[in-house]
């Protein structure tokens, strides 16, 4: 071995990075999940890291995610044997991202467990509806935003303290003019999660992000909050959780504005 020289450790297939999202109260999470009431909400998704090279104190993760959710018009229908809505909105999303972790920085400013890493992705949103079993008309979307492309950037932090951790992430979406109704989009993500049981884990995430108009379509706003436990048997996080929420809704829903608290639940990856 050369004095000096510097030993990356290439892999494949695993966590798209440090910083873990799939506890974020964002409406954007991708992953597989159902919120029950007041909308019925489904949604089938995932992140991927396809390929990291990790040195002794940095490790560069390539990644790629994809979602589509699917969203009742109006409230639950039934809640037994199964929970019942029309479901007449969906929108999918997909992205790739470059997420580079600090690990040296972030043993010697934070300490063990800790983590300081940034991202940069270039995400796409598209809306659509269908038509409603019950027949009628179709709803006209023709005047409604469309999210469209942006570049994605991030910075996130992990504090670990005990059993404890909790973690913050900053984020700006940059809207590619001609391709979006929005021209940026700041956001925040809060997320703390206690491990004093193995496999059962309590946490809260919460959420806030403002979505700034362009050319003549007003700005929209979404604040929520999640709580709940994390069953975590392996590879896999089951997340069962309350949520309260204020702003606007997603999809081609978007220009309405309501107060939510409902239940959910989600399956996430790494």
């Amino acid at each position: 071995m050369i004095a000096g020289a510097v030993l990356a450790v290439v892999g494949l297939l695993g966590p798209p990075r440090e910083v873990s999202s799939s506890a974020s109260a964002s409406r954007d999470t991708p992953a597989l999940g159902m919120v029950i009431a007041p909308h019925r909400v489904l949604s089938g998704g995932g992140e991927l890291g396809i390929v990291s090279i990790a040195g002794d104190d940095l490790t560069l993760r390539l990644g790629f995610y994809g979602m589509v959710e699917l969203e009742s018009s109006g409230t639950l229908d039934r809640l037994l044997p199964y929970p019942t809505a029309d479901i007449r909105y969906w929108r999918g999303l997909i992205g790739y991202t470059a997420a580079l972790s600090l690990d040296g920085a972030a043993r010697a400013l934070l300490g063990e467990g800790s983590a300081l890493e940034a991202e940069v992705g270039y995400h796409h949103e598209s809306e659509h509806q269908t038509a409603s079993n019950s027949g009628g008309p179709s709803e006209d979307v023709s005047d409604v935003p469309q999210v469209g492309d942006a570049i994605h950037l991030d910075v996130a932090a992990r504090l670990r303290r005990g059993d404890v951790d909790v973690s913050v992430r900053l984020r700006e979406r940059l809207f590619i003019p001609g391709k979006s109704s929005y021209a940026h989009a700041p956001g925040v993500d809060v997320e703390a999660r206690w491990r004093a049981l193995a496999h059962l884990h309590p946490f809260a995430s919460a959420f806030a992000e403002n979505m700034f108009g362009a050319y003549r379509y007003p700005d929209v706003f979404l604040v929520r909050g999640l709580v709940g436990a994390v069953v975590s048997p392996g590879v896999s996080e089951v997340y069962l959780y309350l949520f309260a929420d204020v702003g606007h809704r997603k999809g081609l829903a978007a220009l309405t504005k309501e107060e939510n608290f409902g239940v959910g639940i989600r399956v996430a990856f790494y």
